[in-house]
């Protein structure tokens, strides 16, 4: 499931954002709530890393790659259904050091 919900952009060597594909957006539906990590948080592939509440499930779902976080896209608080949107600008949820 990780690898199908999430796609990855490699910003800089050894950083990688992470985000939600339309396919997870699709099997979600509307996301209504984000529980998000904090900067510092380790993740391990096949974990949760992230809660969402969504109109057609809650889910916790599982990191598809190791790293700490280094940037969590805030804005998701206040404004989940930024999640709900295709643009890479405004669904991405953390930035990753796999370092």
């Amino acid at each position: 499931m990780a690898t199908t919900y999430f796609w990855q952009d490699e910003l800089a060597a050894g950083q990688v954002c992470l985000g939600l594909t339309q396919d997870a957006q699709e099997t979600l539906g509307k996301i209504k709530f984000v529980d998000l990590p904090q900067v510092g948080t380790s993740l391990t592939v096949g974990k949760p890393f992230l809660s969402v509440e969504a109109e057609k499930a809650v889910l916790d779902l599982e990191a598809p790659l190791a790293g700490t976080v280094v940037d969590v896209h805030q804005e998701l608080s206040d404004k989940p259904a930024l999640l709900d949107e295709t643009d890479h600008n405004h669904n991405w949820v953390v930035t990753v050091s796999t370092k």
